[in-house]
């Protein structure tokens, strides 16, 4: 089977490395990489699309595709099931806790599927998926854990920790309160792309959420200098998913969500309750 990704990036990379080891024909689709590879030539007999670019390069590319084919969507950003209308049943969603460098060394992972299809392309022995048909509450929560991992860098928070526990388990409580509020189901916090997404990216220094925050901290206009663009620091999806909460359609913010109003308005150096305000409007 052809299969398109889009964004070659590293966990594009390894989710195709992933696709080759099962017979697969893999075609990247990624202007940075590959500036000679029209989209045209990329889709070209294609029988499935697989999106693995970064959340705010997403809803552009999506105007171009095709919608007869079906499209996996590994972005985590705030991209709403509402942004993949057009694709109805064709459209499925794959995340959770696994790091590009553990797909690559085939550690034992969990992710978490939406579709049998996502399960018959990437079926190993050391990859499972947990099921759920709740494609707007995984995206989100993929999208949350970002958010909530620069607030673990800019707090300093250690795994094995009391802290980081209770930290963790307020966020859970948080997003399940924000799945609710958006007519999600809130035990999909529960999944892989929920509890172990978050945990993994909360923990890891190596996560560029997590070290964001831990830089935040010494810098405070850092948030600022980054939207603005005077400072280029690579894909963070945390600030992306921050950038884009306040204008994703179909989501709305709840009221009772002090952590993340909390690093929101860190990130943008703001005091607490201007930056509620705004991503409550």
């Amino acid at each position: 089977m052809k299969i398109t990704i889009f964004g070659a990036g590293a966990f594009g990379t390894a989710l195709g490395n992933i696709l080759e080891e099962n017979g697969h024909q893999i075609e990247f689709y990624d202007p940075v990489k590959y500036p000679d590879k029209s989209l045209t030539a990329a889709i070209e007999n294609s029988e499935v699309y697989l999106l693995a670019v970064p959340s705010s390069a997403a809803p552009k590319l999506l105007l171009f595709l095709p919608h007869d084919k079906p499209l996996i969507c590994a972005s985590k950003g705030f991209l709403t099931s509402i942004s993949f209308t057009p694709w109805g049943e064709n459209f499925s969603v794959m995340s959770g806790g696994a790091f590009a460098a553990d797909l690559n060394e085939k550690h034992p992972s969990v992710l978490t599927a939406t579709s049998p299809l996502i399960e018959q392309l990437f079926k190993t022995s050391w990859l499972t998926f947990d099921e759920t048909t709740d494609k707007a509450g995984v995206m989100m929560c993929g999208a949350l854990k970002n958010i909530y991992a620069i607030g673990s860098g800019y707090w300093g928070l250690k795994y094995g920790t009391t802290d980081f526990d209770d930290y963790i388990n307020s966020c859970l409580f948080e997003m399940k309160t924000i799945l609710l509020h958006n007519g999600c189901d809130p035990e999909t916090v529960d999944l892989s792309c929920g509890l172990r997404d978050l945990v993994i990216t909360c923990a890891s220094p190596k996560s560029r959420n997590y070290d964001f925050g831990a830089k935040l901290r010494n810098e405070p206009e850092l948030g600022n200098k980054y939207f603005s663009g005077d400072i280029k620091t690579g894909t963070i999806e945390g600030l992306g998913a921050i950038a884009s909460i306040s204008h994703t359609p179909n989501f709305s913010k709840p009221l009772n969500t002090p952590i993340l109003d909390r690093i929101i308005s860190l990130v943008k150096n703001e005091p607490i309750s201007t930056a509620a305000t705004e991503e409550s409007a």
